[in-house]
């Protein structure tokens, strides 16, 4: 038997690739007796069933499952967040650094999750807000990253950081990014930052193309208050992204403020689950 009662089924919008891996779940689950709640994601994927908003699988269900790529499961978590249910991934991406259960072998890591054998994974997020003219007019989470950048090609930004209201520097560069021990595999590498274990309790600080040789990552608690006052006066187009996905525009003299969210995602993995297995794999170490 399941200790899990209600579990909401999450995919990629718009992606009949996922098609089968959607059905032999659902089927897995109707032979364990669970009620199941489809995500109106799954619309397009089905004959049969209501569908339902994710927030309503927030607010019913003790289990969800996450059935896509990485994407696909920052979406999910930015939308459960505040519900504290936990996730499972399943890989029908590319990468898969945070959905790493596989859907193959007749989703035996799957069952075993769903029978209570698991690891369980504790990640931080991230909240931001954008203050202007002292009032709030953006607030989003992100799970991997939030980046302030110039929307146009080969222009700098100016900005200032503060970190628990202590200035650190000015910067001119193509922007920063605020990252998570999870995100610290996503941009935050690409741009030379460094690989930080999930389970530490930290935010990365990783300037974007800096325009100084000194200018280095910069790794702080996770309960530290950071700000990002943008300097550059001559009101270019720059925009925080939240996660790759959420998009917000910025102007001069605007205050992104990062600190981590009030509640944590919880992730789980099978009970074999070895994070730097899954490095060694993605980024094919030897």
């Amino acid at each position: 038997m399941t200790q899990f009662k209600n579990i909401g089924l999450v995919v990629r919008h718009k992606d009949n690739s996922v098609h089968d891996t959607l059905r032999d779940i659902r089927n897995l689950l109707a032979r364990k007796q669970t009620n199941v709640l489809l995500d109106h994601s799954t619309k397009a994927m089905i004959d049969d069933g209501e569908t339902v908003d994710i927030d309503t699988i927030g607010e019913q269900c003790d289990l969800a499952i996450v059935v896509g790529g990485d994407g696909t499961l920052l979406h999910a978590a930015r939308s459960l967040v505040n519900f504290e249910v936990p996730l499972i991934g399943v890989n029908r991406g590319r990468l898969g650094f945070l959905t790493d259960v596989c859907p193959s072998e007749n989703l035996h890591q799957l069952d075993c999750i769903v029978e209570g054998k698991f690891v369980s994974d504790e990640r931080l997020m991230l909240q931001v807000e954008v203050e202007r003219d002292g009032e709030i007019v953006f607030s989003n989470s992100a799970f991997n990253d939030m980046v302030v950048r110039n929307t146009e090609m080969l222009r700098i930004i100016d900005f200032e950081v503060y970190i628990d209201g202590s200035f650190v520097n000015h910067q001119r560069a193509d922007g920063i990014i605020a990252s998570t021990p999870s995100g610290s595999t996503a941009y935050s590498l690409s741009n030379g930052g460094p690989i930080v274990n999930p389970s530490l309790q930290s935010i990365i600080l990783q300037p974007i193309c800096p325009h100084t040789l000194s200018s280095r990552p910069i790794v702080v608690s996770d309960d530290s208050r950071i700000e990002i006052v943008i300097c550059d006066k001559d009101d270019a187009d720059a925009q925080v992204v939240c996660d790759g996905q959420i998009y917000h525009t910025i102007r001069s003299d605007d205050i992104i403020r990062v600190r981590q969210t009030d509640k944590h995602i919880n992730l789980l993995h099978p009970v074999d689950y070895d994070y730097y297995e899954i490095l060694r794999a993605k980024l094919n170490w030897r």
